[in-house]
């Protein structure tokens, strides 16, 4: 029983290796298709074209402000960061969800500036420390950079996955009223 036990398991490994396999390699080897996703002047031409075919035009060097785009930290980044650091010297840590989401759980320290609050909440920020800005998905967190960077804010990172990242990697969360 324990013989065929294995052997059930056993195949069922080598299965799921085949099919790990073909999802990296692809049917036409390895990095099948992936040159067609990095043609990023392509992408940026057409988001251009879509912009305008729905009647939304660029301020002029509105798109300077992400130049170079957002830089990501990891989970375990951050929490070496954080631990590293004298807390005097620790980034502002800005949470970008909505207060319900903050107040289920959040990265002690952070301070929680909903995205659709943040234009009108600069001043409670600092120009002069990192920020480091995190969401529920990476999109929350490049808006916000965005927004932040075109407000003059140069050292501006993001959070690689959000909360959940952070979360998943076993770090620490707080829970409780927001401090905005």
């Amino acid at each position: 029983m324990i013989r065929r036990s294995l052997k059930r398991g056993l195949g069922v490994a080598r299965t799921a290796a085949r099919i790990a396999r073909g999802l990296v390699e692809g049917p036409g080897g390895p990095g099948y298709e992936v040159g067609e996703y990095e043609d990023f002047e392509r992408i940026r031409q057409e988001a251009a074209d879509q912009d305008r075919a729905e009647g939304v035009s660029a301020v002029q060097g509105e798109h300077d402000a992400i130049e170079g785009g957002t830089r990501e930290l990891s989970a375990e980044e951050l929490r070496i960061l954080l631990e590293v650091e004298l807390s005097e010297d620790h980034p502002q840590l800005l949470d970008v969800r909505s207060k319900p989401a903050w107040k289920a759980a959040h990265i002690p320290g952070a301070l929680n500036i909903p995205l659709d609050a943040l234009g009108s909440a600069l001043t409670e920020l600092t120009q002069k420390r990192a920020i480091i800005l995190y969401g529920e998905s990476d999109t929350q967190s490049i808006d916000a950079s965005y927004l932040l960077k075109k407000a003059g804010f140069s050292d501006v990172a993001s959070l690689a996955g959000g909360i959940d990242s952070w979360v998943g990697a076993g770090n620490e969360v707080a829970e409780g009223p927001s401090k905005t």
